[in-house]
């Protein structure tokens, strides 16, 4: 009788949980559909693309015959990634997610000619995304191009390759969101680097847009720090956090190159002494949410991501006003590689679900 009650018990106490169980996770979907419906929901995304080099045959060429291997090398190495079929596959994330605004980095042109300027395009991976929204019937607007290095010069197959790199900023088309005060700004400290063709000026910079959502306003913008030299890294830094200066909640999105906490780089932390937030580190802060780096020709059979540099940053009127619901690495899992088993970037993406602050009304 005694072992009777026992199951009884059991079996009731079974049943409670299982249903506690059952509504907690109709009550944690109803919940996540009311964030959707929030209209102070507001999704956002970065991605570096990876335009398909680091120039480590450039950089090692000490002669100008061995520059014109190093720009046909490089130009092949861009091929092999497949850049249309990466652009498809990011594409497609972009329209699972559906941020309402996304920073791309390294969205390069690859051009070519017989003489300069060199005019065929071999790949544009901004339009190549850009046409593969389209097709995926997702209506994304072009807001505004960070320029970047563009450079031309001659290859060991008797042609001139062009290469362009970029960085951008999409908006999902809504008439929730208005957009306005867009700006395109260029550091002032760059690397230079010093080839046997003359020196090569890597130029870097950032973009903002401000967004009107629900009556609220905030400022989006985009950036890609650079990854060499800690020192001008910094310096761009704090040419982003002086040039988005305002009274407005910002978000800043990106490659930083680098890493949260690390004591021989400040980077991180000029941001946040800047009182920016890290959203993934308010919403995951046990887990690594490793970006960097696949191997430079995406063909790693294992994931070897092992650093944190892509970042989902920001800032309220007062700190803290703005609340993360979600974030979500892309581009990580060997399931997202492309159908010829290519990581779609050396970087794996981040998606970040933020609800905005409240407005804030100046007091008369």
């Amino acid at each position: 009788m005694l072992r009777r009650r026992h199951d009884r018990r059991t079996a009731f106490l079974a049943t409670i949980l299982l249903a506690a169980a059952l509504l907690a996770g109709a009550t944690s979907q109803s919940a996540a559909h009311d964030n959707d419906r929030d209209e102070r929901v507001v999704r956002v995304m970065t991605q570096n693309v990876y335009e398909g080099t680091n120039y480590e045959e450039l950089a090692a060429a000490t002669n100008f015959p061995e520059f014109l291997a190093a720009v046909t090398a490089t130009i092949q190495g861009i091929a092999a990634t497949k850049p249309a079929e990466r652009a498809a596959d990011i594409a497609r994330e972009i329209a699972r997610h559906k941020p309402d605004l996304v920073g791309l980095q390294e969205v390069s042109i690859v051009r070519s000619g017989a003489a300069p300027p060199a005019t065929t395009v071999v790949s544009d991976l901004l339009q190549l995304i850009r046409d593969e929204l389209a097709k995926l019937k997702q209506d994304y607007v072009l807001v505004a191009i960070v320029p970047k290095l563009d450079a031309e010069a001659p290859s060991s197959l008797g042609t001139f390759f062009r290469l362009t790199g970029q960085d951008a900023i999409l908006a999902r088309k809504d008439p929730d969101l208005k957009l306005s005060n867009v700006q395109v700004k260029n550091f002032i400290t760059n690397l230079v680097f010093p080839s046997v063709a003359g020196p090569i000026v890597f130029k870097r910079g950032w973009a903002s847009v401000d967004v009107k959502k629900a009556g609220r306003t905030f400022r989006f913008a985009t950036t890609h720090l650079e990854a060499a030299v800690p020192l001008i890294r910094l310096a761009q830094a704090n040419e982003v956090i002086q040039g988005l200066g305002t009274d407005l909640p910002v978000i800043v999105v990106g490659d930083f190159n680098a890493v949260p906490n690390d004591p021989a780089d400040p980077t991180y932390d000029t941001f946040q002494l800047a009182n920016f937030d890290d959203a993934w580190a308010l919403r995951r802060p046990f887990d690594p949410g490793f970006t960097c780096c696949q191997d430079g020709d995406l063909m790693n059979a294992k994931s070897q991501l092992s650093t944190r540099v892509d970042l989902v940053l920001f800032r309220g009127m007062f700190r803290g006003h703005f609340h993360v619901l979600d974030a979500e690495l892309i581009g990580e899992r060997r399931n997202d590689r492309t159908p010829s088993g290519l990581w779609p970037s050396d970087h794996a993406g981040v998606a970040v679900k933020l609800r905005l602050p409240h407005q804030h009304h100046a007091k008369h």
